[in-house]
């Protein structure tokens, strides 16, 4: 520990030495030419292009008469015998002064092969004598003083080196050169098209999914982020839903979701069917299963952090477009040459127009509860009123304060509302009013400041507010009045701050640390109430807490070209709720044992201080029955959980095989959490234990991408008061999940395809009921339901509007379970009373039958 601490106060001390230093050579009138290059930069909005060698050891005298940009450049090429060529008004390109002939040159411009997006600072040099410049933000570069017989070298980290001869293209026209990637020596990039386009594993053990690269995913009509999450081994959604997510076991309230660095309490839109994020102003989601970042805190289960760009666009770029389900529009627009300002909407039609598609997740959401009920007994002396309609909105506003500097604002809402009124036609007989409402708002500030080459610093601040409302309100008059009333309130405030160093010591070896502050102010009220002329029965149940989270976290990363990673973190977490501090170490190792062959090992523990309860309270309507609350390590224990996993990988001409074995344990458990509830009818403490095998194997070809993943995941929970002691699956266990997936594209043609096969989850059998309607249940979870299977497929083809190709169009068609298979996904009990007794009624929870979903978009590129 002591040790730790010497190194951090060193680099503490090193940084500020350095900037110490850096102030007093700017103090003096002699300074560093790079140094001043930069001020001038900043104050004249124009970017230098160069090779590093030329301004070796230069100094300058800075004090120069006038301030015109032209006198200052002249004045130092005087000094440096250098020359200053401007080139489209704010790039300049530095060369040496000759006495040649200068009229042998070439010029040209970098782009990547794949996206077709310019590469600033490639290296381009005269093969053998290190002579060149590094191209500008545009990816332009000029060469002069060239001979007939020069070869040119272009570079650029993660690329394939190109050669040119100076003979073919000598004083013609500026030329295109696109870089391939090159995978084999990218520092990040572990293996690029991990499943398809647009998903990379990284070096870190993560996986990066790019919405923007992506092609058809089957069953999606647009690339819905946490439905493409659920293509990964060891990541099952149970319910059929995008935001019930169970990673390895672990239940979706343990995840940690980051949308811009704002945690996200509810990520969904329709109750899960489809997720809260606009794809289309997505630049990345990072999802880690395992070896988790030490930065990452507050979860027991796996991470997903999805990130907006924070470039700013040199033109107006947007989209828009319609499903069967909503319709959304996107925007980027540069104001001036440092601030760039994104915005973005979705919105659901669904409270004025239900299409087939609405229409079937409809029946999905709503079967088994007080809608589909009234629905199945309405008569023709009833009606109902069921307005539903989501929407979200996004904003960032981007500004690069100097070439240093960048200061990003996000603003994020997220609302769900749901009004649904059943009641007699002709008279107030009979009335009931549902009134449900979810939303999630956040922000984060955030200042990115580069203190070197080297060390880069970023701080923010930022918020999340989750607010759920639920209100039922009942009049009867039945030859007296009698009204009933329920309510269900949930409020969370969160404000964090957070900052981070990093520091790349070489090209090998980086060293990150940062320190985070949480405040979490939770509260939940839940209510009911029943009145008539001589009685009025009504009872409360609410609580209100705050917790601040300190965290100090460490993190140590070697990367050798890929053959050996090896990531180091530890975090340090400090529950005040708790009054108690935390220890969180991780671990990622990966080592490569012949060229094409790999073994990785990780390591974690971590804790949890907020989580989710079941409420049986206001359960009558049938949707959303948790609450989020602290934990205050008193009546409900702080949740820990470690993971342990050992992995092979073998990569080879378009052949992918990666397999992990892990263990997961859980302590703190309790027997009101959904994967327990219903099983356990009182509340207990326990612990759980999930062991498992995610195995994926790919294989591509030109055109063509088929994989199939495989996960084996035991889970199992035990309390010692309940099932004899002994262990029991869970509520949502999946033992064997297999998917075949296959993608084709063709030209602007892209087709998806995949088969999904799945153990059934287990439910309690009912042995007998009571007199008093007690259904008494035989061993917990000890039966299933039948396997689970569908087949999904989607297609889209691509296509532009004008012959710039700055318009682009989309249209694409998706078919979920196309066979219409009936999947059972969950099955529970209740009991139906005749007036004299009681009886068992079976109440099974259905999937998606055949859905079809269609889209059209616009693209401004």
């Amino acid at each position: 520990m002591r040790f730790r601490i010497y190194v951090l106060l060193i680099s503490i001390l090193s940084l500020y030495a350095n900037h110490l230093f850096a102030q007093e050579v700017h103090s003096k009138e002699i300074v560093l030419l790079r140094d001043f290059l930069t001020e001038i930069e900043t104050k004249h909005n124009v970017k230098f292009s160069y090779n590093d060698l030329l301004l070796k050891n230069k100094y300058v005298d800075t004090n120069i008469n006038g301030v015109d940009l032209k006198k200052i450049l002249d004045e130092i090429s005087n000094q440096t015998n250098l020359n200053f060529e401007i080139i489209q008004d704010r790039y300049i390109i530095i060369s040496e002064k000759t006495e040649k002939n200068s009229s042998n040159h070439i010029c040209g411009f970098i782009y990547d092969s794949l996206t077709k997006e310019p590469i600033e600072e490639a290296n381009i040099t005269i093969y053998g004598n290190n002579k060149g410049i590094s191209s500008n933000q545009n990816g332009f570069f000029k060469l002069q003083n060239l001979k007939d017989n020069d070869i040119i070298e272009i570079t650029f980290v993660g690329y394939v080196t190109e050669f040119l001869n100076v003979k073919d293209i000598l004083n013609k026209v500026c030329i295109n050169v696109y870089l391939k990637h090159e995978n084999t020596v990218l520092d990040e990039v572990l293996i690029s098209d991990y499943l398809s386009g647009g998903i990379d594993k990284k070096s870190d053990g993560s996986v990066v999914i790019s919405p923007q690269k992506l092609g058809s995913i089957s069953g999606l009509v647009e690339p819905d982020v946490l439905q493409t999450i659920q293509l990964l081994p060891g990541i099952n959604s149970p319910n059929e839903t995008a935001s019930d997510l169970f990673i390895r076991g672990g239940t979706p309230e343990q995840n940690l979701i980051l949308f811009d660095g704002i945690k996200m309490y509810n990520s969904s839109h329709f109750f899960g069917m489809i997720s809260a994020f606009n794809p289309y102003i997505i630049n990345k989601v990072k999802i880690f299963k395992s070896g988790t970042s030490s930065e990452y805190g507050n979860h027991t289960s796996g991470v997903i952090d999805i990130e907006t760009s924070k470039e700013i666009p040199t033109r107006i770029q947007g989209g828009f477009g319609a499903n069967m389900t909503h319709f959304d529009a996107f925007l980027n627009v540069p104001l001036g040459k440092k601030i760039g300002i994104t915005v973005s909407g979705r919105r659901s039609f669904t409270d004025f127009y239900k299409s087939t598609t609405f229409n079937r997740l409809s029946k999905k959401v709503f079967q088994n509860s007080v809608i589909s009920k009234n629905q199945e007994t309405e008569t023709d002396s009833f009606e109902d009123t069921n307005d539903f309609y989501f929407f979200d909105v996004n904003s960032k506003i981007t500004y690069n304060l100097s070439s240093k500097d960048v200061l990003t604002f996000n603003y994020l809402l997220v609302r769900n509302k749901l009004t649904y009124i059943f009641k007699t036609k002709d008279s107030d007989t009979y009335f009931t009013k549902d009134f449900l409402e979810i939303k999630n708002a956040g922000w984060r500030l955030k200042w990115d400041h580069k203190w070197s080459d080297n060390v880069v610093q970023n701080t923010s601040f930022y918020s999340s507010e989750y607010d759920f409302s639920y209100t039922y309100n009942g009049e009867f008059n039945f030859g007296q009045s009698f009204t009933q009333d329920a309510l269900k309130s949930n409020l969370i405030k969160d404000f964090g701050f957070k900052t981070t160093i990093e520091n790349k010591i070489n090209d090998k070896t980086t060293f990150f640390t940062g320190y985070e502050l949480v405040n979490n102010d939770v509260s939940y009220k839940i209510h009911r109430g029943a009145a008539n002329s001589t009685t009025n029965i009504f009872y409360t149940i609410e609580d209100a807490n705050n917790n601040n989270t300190h965290a100090l976290f460490f993190n140590y990363g070697y990367n050798n070209r890929n053959k050996t990673i090896f990531n180091l973190g530890v975090r340090t977490n400090y529950f005040t709720l708790a009054d108690k501090v935390y220890l969180a170490p991780r671990v990622y190792f990966q080592q490569q044992l012949f060229p094409k062959f790999s073994v990785k090992t990780s390591f974690e523990y971590k804790q949890q201080s907020i989580g989710q309860i079941i409420e049986n309270h206001t359960s009558d309507f049938g949707l959303e029955n948790q609450v989020w609350l602290l934990i205050d390590n008193k009546e409900l224990p702080i949740l820990r959980n470690n993971q342990y996993t050992l992995g092979f990988l073998y990569k080879s001409n378009g052949t992918i095989f990666d397999i992990d074995f892990y263990r997961k344990n859980s302590y703190g458990v309790t027997s009101f959490t959904r994967g327990t509830d219903g099983s356990v009818r009182s509340f207990f403490e326990g612990t759980g234990k999930v062991n498992g095998v995610d195995v994926l194997l790919k294989k591509s070809y030109t055109n063509y991408d088929t994989w199939i993943n495989y996960s084996y995941s035991k889970s199992t929970y035990t309390f010692e008061e309940a099932n004899n002691g002994q262990p029991f699956p869970g509520n949502f266990d999946i033992t064997n999940s297999f998917l075949w997936a296959h993608n084709l594209k063709f030209g602007n043609f892209s087709f998806s395809l995949a088969w999904l096969l799945k153990t059934g989850t287990p439910y309690s059998p009912p042995r007998r009921i009571e007199n008093n309607g007690t259904i008494v249940f035989g061993e917990l979870n000890s039966r299933r339901l039948p396997a689970y299977h569908k087949i999904d497929v989607s297609s889209s083809y691509e296509f532009n509007f004008d012959k710039k190709k700055r318009w682009k169009g989309k249209v694409g068609i998706s078919l979920l379970n196309i066979y219409d298979r009936t999947n059972i996904l969950s099955r529970r009990y209740t009991n139906v009373s005749n007036g004299n007794s009681y009886s068992v009624q079976e109440m099974d929870n259905l999937s998606l039958g055949f859905t079809p979903n269609v889209v059209f978009r616009v693209f401004l590129k």
